[in-house]
């Protein structure tokens, strides 16, 4: 057996930086971990999570030179069951941007 070390990246919004104070680091082993317990890929538009009371919205994205990012700003507690996988929200512009085409031809 043997350990991959991958590099990542954790960015917070200004927001998540002043809510969470010290707790920064925390939040960000906090977002990659459920990252990766979640399954479905690194790349993620859109996951929620709660750290020291504060509700995170989390997104990440691979980079092409292999980094990983995690992006950390404020989250909505209303919203905290919402999950949108990267792959999905790809499909959806994709398709939003093939019914604007097709609408602009026939107009």
């Amino acid at each position: 057996m043997f350990r991959v070390q991958a590099p990542v990246v954790v960015v917070f919004s200004t927001e998540a930086r002043a809510e969470l104070g010290v707790q920064l680091r925390a939040a960000g082993l906090a977002a990659w971990r459920e990252l990766a317990r979640r399954g479905q890929g690194l790349e993620m538009a859109h996951f929620q999570i709660v750290v020291a009371d504060v509700t995170l919205a989390v997104s990440s994205r691979l980079r092409k030179d292999g980094f990983i990012v995690i992006e950390l700003g404020l989250g909505d507690p209303r919203q905290a069951a919402r999950v949108i996988p990267a792959a999905q929200l790809r499909q959806a512009e994709t398709q939003a941007r093939t019914r604007q085409r097709l609408a602009s031809h026939a107009g």
